[in-house]
């Protein structure tokens, strides 16, 4: 006859044998498509506060605004008195061949200047009349819409 073991069927239970096995291959995709997913939304909340490249103009405040044309040319004058035109920074010289080449290539287009409002008045002439010296007739200068304030009644 065999002694009685009381530990036996205890130690059957506390042994896990699964019924079904996992399908390997789906929950490593789901763990990496998850992972994926919070990256994702990581980055979308936080993308506005990323700085945007690209040179700093502070415009100045205009009530009365034109719009800007559809496929103008923008040329940007920082407070230092640079000009930046087709993502190249440029002296007076190299602005009027570069305004000149644009003029002869694109025909009849638009100007637009973006100049910070603390640049000089003569640094936005000298653009002005290299524009028209290269033969460019539209040029426009850029403005930010200021708040207008209501008139008391």
């Amino acid at each position: 006859m065999k002694p009685f073991d009381p530990h036996k069927k205890s130690q059957a239970l506390r042994r896990f044998k699964p019924t079904r096995k996992p399908a390997g291959v789906f929950t490593i995709a789901l763990g990496f498509c998850d992972a994926s997913l919070l990256a994702l939304a990581f980055f979308l909340v936080v993308s506005p506060f990323v700085m945007q490249p690209g040179i700093n103009i502070t415009l100045p405040d205009s009530p009365f605004t034109g719009g800007a044309r559809f496929g103008s040319m923008v040329l940007s004058i920082t407070r230092g008195g640079w000009f930046y035109f087709n993502n190249e920074r440029l002296d007076e010289a190299g602005l009027k061949a570069a305004l000149a080449n644009q003029a002869r290539s694109r025909g009849n287009s638009v100007l637009i200047i973006e100049a910070d409002e603390r640049v000089e008045h003569g640094t936005v002439v000298k653009a002005w009349n290299a524009a028209l010296e290269a033969g460019i007739q539209d040029v426009s200068i850029a403005t930010q819409i200021s708040a207008l304030e209501e008139v008391g009644e």
